[in-house]
């Protein structure tokens, strides 16, 4: 009985030192977290950037004036094409038509599929296939007879595949963001106030990543949320949060820059 104890025992020796060799030798990852995680940050701020300038283009495309500069924010060898639709309503809630000074809610729909690219904080090239839906609900808000101001809510939805090419490996991501637009609100008036004073844009993404080498590839899958508090500063460049990291995200050339 003690013999069949002692060969039992060293057969568990055996096993565990077996599974420590495996462990040591195991290939590291071919991108580490830190690289994944600005990745992310740089796909989501560019996803959010596209959010504002929505925001601003349907304001026109309700008949509101909105300023020009917020809604030009194309980035080099962009290529996005959009398809809206519009309903407006009175104080009341019936229907009414957009651009008259009775519209008190417009509720937009609009989907845009197309191509962006940039670099990314790290160096890597960027480009993303992009296809989103976004869902606008805009509030003109009065204090007494006069318009002072405009309040966004909204949901966007889409599926996009990014890529970033690295000096040794390619970075593919496929991602399903869900972008909440909480109270994102713009004072009047609006040629004077391109940029949001008050709300945020916060962005929940599933991503599924694959890296390649020469030799080699590997994946994962992951989940982040992304979260951008207004306002931004006067050139347009306001925090992006990700993980327990800040970065700087500017609105006009979609940038993300400075994670730590």
């Amino acid at each position: 009985m003690k013999s069949r104890t002692v060969v039992h025992l060293a057969a568990a020796a055996g096993l565990l030192a077996l599974g420590a060799c495996s462990e040591s030798t195991a290939p590291a990852s071919l991108v580490d977290q830190t690289t994944l995680t600005t990745d992310v940050a740089s796909s989501s701020g560019d996803a959010v950037a596209l959010d504002v300038q929505v925001l601003s283009t349907n304001e026109g495309f309700a008949g509101l004036v909105a300023p020009i500069q917020a809604s030009a924010a194309a980035v080099s060898g962009d290529s996005i094409s959009y398809t809206r639709t519009r309903n407006c309503y009175d104080s009341t809630g019936a229907g009414t038509t957009c651009g008259t000074s009775a519209v008190r809610t417009a509720v937009l729909h609009v989907t845009f599929t197309g191509f962006r690219a940039d670099t990314a904080e790290n160096g890597a090239i960027f480009t993303g296939n992009i296809s989103r839906t976004v869902l606008d609900t805009l509030f003109r808000i009065y204090t007494g007879t006069t318009e002072t101001s405009r309040q966004h809510d909204g949901l966007s939805t889409g599926s996009d595949t990014v890529s970033f090419v690295g000096p040794s490996v390619q970075r593919l991501y496929e991602e399903a963001g869900s972008d909440s637009v909480e109270a994102v609100t713009y004072n009047l008036p609006r040629i004077d106030n391109p940029w949001p004073i008050s709300g945020k844009i916060v962005r929940n993404v599933s991503v599924h990543a694959t890296f390649t080498s020469a030799t080699r590839s590997s994946t994962t899958d992951v989940t982040k949320r992304v979260e951008v508090d207004f306002p931004p500063d006067n050139q347009g460049n306001v925090v992006l949060k990700i993980d327990n990291k800040t970065c700087n995200l500017n609105l006009v050339t979609h940038h993300v820059s400075n994670c730590q």
